[in-house]
């Protein structure tokens, strides 16, 4: 696994052009040898978490990916170069999302009721997914390696935190997207299983199963309400959903 973990932080390094596959004596076999995977890259970069990405397809089953602590950002400010980050990229790709911190620990090994993780919820946040893929297509990539590869996660930007925010309509929250000024996306909620919600407890119980406590301040995200859409360098960056708040970046 180490073997592969490097391969990975060198893609991100810029060491290689991006392959259309991870080496297939290398590549996951399982998707507990991809967690293993995601952890490895993060102990080799010196990063730690700071939170989860959730994607589910159904309400039932899904991935996740960690998020570095230094790939967490605030909204307004520019998306700076790292170490954590993948160089040398032609475009990245924006998501807007609801993520949601926690204000205190899930512990690993039991189950977890929907009404006891939104009680560990501390706040709700605006927020982007910053999206790029390490492989040279991540639709074509197989399933575990994108899985290995963070899911396309390259980080995530936040809001201010709202407090009150039991009240909203996820469902039917209104959500306007601009690039460099000009609108690209109006609609009414547009998370694909309606209720972001979903993910949030699925992933507290996902990470339980696999004995990692949910802690508090970390930051989970629940998947995009109107799809990916990829822009260039220098692209600013607008999610507003009424009531939640706003997010900015410059990529």
């Amino acid at each position: 696994m180490n073997q592969i973990a490097e391969f990975l932080v060198g893609l991100r390094k810029g060491a290689q052009p991006r392959p259309a596959a991870l080496p297939t004596a290398l590549a996951p076999q399982t998707e507990a040898d991809a967690y293993r995977i995601q952890m490895q890259v993060l102990e080799q970069l010196g990063a730690e978490v700071g939170g989860w990405k959730a994607t589910l397809p159904d309400t039932t089953a899904g991935w996740s990916a960690p998020i570095p602590s230094a790939n967490l950002l605030r909204a307004g400010a520019p998306l700076a170069s790292s170490a954590l980050r993948t160089v040398s990229s032609q475009r990245i790709g924006i998501e807007p999302e609801v993520a949601f911190t926690l204000g205190q620990d899930l512990p690993a090994g039991r189950s977890h009721s929907r009404d006891e993780v939104l009680q560990a919820v501390a706040s709700a946040h605006a927020a982007i997914e910053l999206c790029d893929c390490r492989l040279a297509d991540f639709d074509s990539a197989p399933l575990l390696d994108r899985l290995a590869d963070n899911l396309m996660n390259e980080g995530l930007v936040l809001a201010a935190p709202m407090i009150g925010w039991q009240s909203l309509d996820f469902g039917t929250l209104p959500l306007q997207v601009s690039v460099n000024g000009e609108r690209v996306h109006t609609g009414l909620g547009g998370h694909a299983l309606h209720d972001p919600l979903i993910p949030l407890v699925w992933l507290a119980n996902h990470l339980s199963q696999r004995g990692i406590v949910l802690r508090a301040g970390q930051v989970v995200t629940t998947g995009s309400f109107a799809g990916c859409r990829w822009v260039p360098p220098g692209s600013r960056v607008t999610v507003e959903f009424a009531g939640l708040g706003t997010a900015t970046v410059e990529v």
